[in-house]
């Protein structure tokens, strides 16, 4: 179902407070989204709700919310819910890997399943409590951020991260079968190499030229297109937003 406009529709965007998921954000708004921001902390997202009122003047939900506990995203799903409305779009963005690159068998097993409860289990959590109010409607997106992840399996480093990343994806192409036929839509998006502070984390990108990263602006424009519903014929599937963005 391809809509015309975004206006007055509810998004969920994590990792909204900075990268990529800040720029979405901002995407979204300008369509006339009103939007719930959700970051680990919640300084980061009410600086860019405050910027999307003083641009837009939609409607912003910050909220500081620890995706790994399901009360948590039960009570946040709760309050959007009550403050903005049903759902209609939830970006899973949030996500860490670890402070350092190990072999798997230097890593610290707790910061390796801390990464992966943060990138699996968030959107796991997430998607449970607000996909079903979507079936129900007969209608909704969602959008996990997918990863490359290259640099992790290039080096045989950032297990954790590497790991769930992979099965971010699995559980899309998961939840795709499931879903066919009820009109809620779930499409991995890949950014590419973009410019963030955990990219340039990683030393396998440190000698990267200022050219050879990918703009977030590819996977802005996915993401607002995925909302409109122009690749619901896609559910399940992966978008490479910098190969989408250079063909358009």
């Amino acid at each position: 179902m391809t809509q015309d406009t975004l206006q007055g529709r509810i998004g969920v965007v994590t990792g909204a407070g900075r990268g990529i998921g800040r720029e979405i954000a901002l995407a979204l708004a300008a369509e006339g989204m009103h939007l719930a921001l959700v970051a680990r902390t919640g300084a980061a997202v009410r600086e860019v709700a405050e910027q999307i009122q003083t641009q837009y003047g939609g409607k912003v939900l910050p909220a500081s919310v620890d995706v790994r506990s399901p009360e948590a995203v039960e009570r946040f799903a709760r309050l959007v819910e009550q403050q903005l409305g049903p759902v209609d779009l939830l970006v899973n963005n949030a996500g860490r890997i670890e402070p350092a690159e190990r072999p798997f068998w230097e890593a610290d097993a707790a910061e390796m399943w801390d990464v992966v409860e943060t990138n699996l289990r968030g959107p796991l959590l997430l998607t449970r409590a607000l996909i079903a109010p979507m079936v129900q409607r007969g209608h909704g997106h969602v959008v996990n951020i997918a990863s490359l992840a290259r640099g992790a399996s290039r080096t045989g480093t950032y297990t954790g991260y590497a790991v769930s990343k992979r099965a971010l994806t699995v559980l899309t192409e998961s939840l795709g079968a499931a879903l066919e036929g009820t009109g809620v839509v779930v499409i991995d998006v890949l950014p590419g190499r973009v410019r963030t502070a955990m990219s340039e984390s990683m030393p396998v990108w440190k000698d990267l030229k200022p050219e050879d990263w990918d703009a977030a602006e590819a996977t802005t424009n996915v993401v607002v297109a995925v909302a409109r519903g122009d690749y619901d014929d896609q559910a399940g599937s992966l978008l490479d937003a910098p190969a989408l963005h250079r063909r358009s």
